[in-house]
């Protein structure tokens, strides 16, 4: 899924709690519900891989989805024992970012599999936020963890433009366990293409210090529970005030770069912000997020991440060339 530009309510600047991380959008469905839910979705094998845009059969999650009702689906996927970006094998909780991609995924397969978007066509994301209800996600020890999704699902159609909000809630093993809210556009391919053109010559791609590269020193993959340097997006730069770090990017990575893009992808910038989040705040771990897109990232120039923490709440941003291109407010814990 492409990164939007604009978005469409940009963040405020206070360090304050913002409503999304404070007060579920969605009501959580009846705790009846869930285990019928769960009996009726398959959990033994994945959705094509098309059909959530990806290119390796290992990064699907998915494995099925049920029509509820006109807006409302339950969505069942199956989270790896280690993490997205090759977290320690010894960690006993999945990822929150784990929820964001799977939100991801749900919001492109039922765009093409019961709203009827036509192959092919580009996805914008717009703007997401979540939260963990629990102090940790269940991890699914060294089996992969079955999740399910109570969502609703609405398109809005205005003139040439399609829209789509998704707000759901993540059960794990019948309990409710946190909530997300993914809003995006698609678009035609025509009209796909004429929007990076402009985006591109706006942001003068092409040319400067590439932003997909490996710039400065790596920081310890360990500060960050990686176990592997590329997994790594923040480089230290003595050029840069502090709270500023570049932002480094491998094209080969097998799950940030899983296909071919035209720009930054937007797993790039959520994990980057996680990243900034650490470094901001000893013994923060991320537990929220209202993440706002405002622009492409183009692969030149390079991008620089900032963060400011007043040790619960972390202001992040990505800015190129003096563009934002995402900003979002980070909610974190502690690890105990």
């Amino acid at each position: 899924m492409s990164i939007a530009m604009p978005a469409a309510t940009p963040l405020a600047t206070s360090t304050t709690a913002p409503a999304a991380l404070a007060t579920p959008v969605a009501a959580p469905p009846r705790p009846s519900d869930h285990s019928s839910q769960h009996r009726a979705l398959r959990f033994d094998t994945r959705v094509p891989r098309a059909g959530v845009h990806k290119s390796a059969a290992g990064e699907v999650l998915l494995t099925d989805a049920l029509r509820l009702g006109a807006d409302r689906f339950a969505i069942a996927a199956i989270w790896p024992r280690n993490h997205l970006l090759s977290h320690r094998p010894e960690a006993r909780t999945s990822d929150p970012l784990l929820l964001v991609e799977t939100a991801r995924q749900a919001a492109i397969y039922l765009s093409h599999s019961f709203f009827d978007v036509p192959p092919g066509f580009p996805f914008v994301m717009q703007d997401l936020d979540f939260a963990i209800d629990t102090p940790e996600l269940p991890g699914g020890g060294r089996a992969p963890l079955p999740v399910m999704l109570d969502a609703t699902c609405v398109r809005t159609i205005t003139g040439q433009r399609c829209r789509f909000a998704l707000e759901a809630v993540l059960i794990v093993d019948g309990r409710r366990c946190g909530r997300i809210g993914v809003r995006w556009e698609v678009l035609t391919p025509t009209r796909y293409d004429a929007l990076r053109r402009r985006a591109a010559a706006s942001a003068g791609a092409g040319g400067g210090v590439p932003a997909t590269g490996m710039p400065g020193e790596p920081l310890a993959p360990s500060r960050f529970g990686h176990r592997k340097e590329r997994d790594v997006l923040l480089a230290a730069d003595p050029a840069l005030p502090v709270g500023s770090w570049r932002l480094r990017l491998d094209q080969s990575h097998p799950v940030i770069f899983d296909h071919a893009s035209d720009h930054i992808p937007g797993t790039a910038l959520l994990e980057a912000f996680r990243q900034a989040g650490v470094l901001s705040a000893p013994g923060w771990t991320l537990a929220g997020a209202r993440v706002a897109f405002h622009s492409f990232g183009e692969l030149t120039p390079a991008v620089t991440v900032t963060a400011r923490s007043d040790g619960r709440f972390v202001e992040v941003g990505a800015v190129q060339g003096g563009r934002t291109l995402a900003s979002a407010v980070l909610l974190g814990g502690n690890r105990c």
